[in-house]
């Protein structure tokens, strides 16, 4: 296959790549004979082949229009974190050193046809599909893919709501601590709240990516990610104004929702709608 996926000579050898995970781990980044800048710039050469492949779906077909496709190389310090984690993994095994993520307003069915046309531009893929089951919180589809010489590259796969969801939760770890996004909470009651309160809110979000027909869902679903942009912008700017804003927000999508849902199980009358100006309260 690689005649097909051009992907250049490494410029390691199993020695050096393994001194090279080591001393990654012990806070460092080279050895004699390598750098990580080096290992970086490999890479990326591999991600440009990769993402011109995603770029050739014909993705006007499958969801209407063109998506979002962000992609990175991993840095020294968040692959440290991984393989402090991962204590037993070789760096070349680590499966999202390089990643791309499509994003797009669309839904779950479409989302899938995104999946299974990722997938058809790599045979030898797995897909890790963590909607119905996420991981604190998180939900998106990610297609791992093999490539030659033995590497691995992540393609996300996300809808509006998931990315709002997921970029919003990874900047509260940046705040409070990353140990969030590994099924961990924080000493703070406040922030542990918080952290329950986006659990809750991803789960609200998989009611609603359920019914994309329903005109009432799909305008909760626009407000909730609003709320999830605006509330990502105060983990990074620490307004407090935002806070209190995601924090009533929050609290009301979720009771709409499950009112909703309440009433599509057999209840009685209509579902409340939020309060006029309920968004503004401090």
């Amino acid at each position: 296959m690689d005649d097909v996926f051009d992907i250049p000579a490494k410029p390691w050898t199993g020695s050096t790549i393994k001194a090279m995970r080591d001393e990654i781990v012990r806070g460092g980044d080279s050895v004699p004979g390598l750098d990580y800048a080096t290992v970086y710039a490999w890479y990326s050469q591999v991600l440009v082949n990769l993402v011109e492949r995603l770029n050739a779906i014909d993705y006007t077909t499958l969801i209407g229009g063109q998506p979002d496709i962000s992609f990175r190389v991993k840095t020294v310090d968040t692959l440290r974190d991984k393989l402090i984690r991962q204590d037993s993994t070789p760096l070349f095994r680590v499966h999202d050193i390089i990643g791309a993520r499509i994003t797009a307003d669309m839904t779950l069915s479409q989302q899938n046809q995104v999946v299974d046309a990722v997938g058809a531009l790599f045979p030898n893929h797995q897909v890790s599909d963590m909607r119905e089951h996420p991981h604190s919180g998180y939900r998106a589809v990610h297609v791992i893919v093999r490539l030659p010489r033995g590497i691995f590259a992540e393609v996300q796969v996300r809808t509006m709501l998931q990315d709002a969801w997921a970029n919003c939760y990874e900047a509260m770890g940046d705040r409070y601590g990353r140990l969030i996004r590994y099924g961990g909470y924080p000493e703070s009651r406040n922030v542990k709240d918080l952290v329950v309160t986006m659990q809750q809110l991803s789960n609200a979000a998989m009611t609603l990516e359920e019914h994309p027909d329903d005109r009432w869902m799909a305008q909760v679903a626009e407000l909730i990610v609003s709320l999830l942009r605006s509330s990502a912008d105060y983990y990074r700017t620490l307004d407090p104004r935002q806070l209190d804003r995601f924090r009533a927000l929050s609290d009301d999508a979720i009771k709409l929702i499950g009112q909703r849902r309440e009433a599509a199980d057999g209840g009685h009358g209509d579902p409340v709608q939020p309060e006029d100006g309920r968004q503004d309260r401090p």
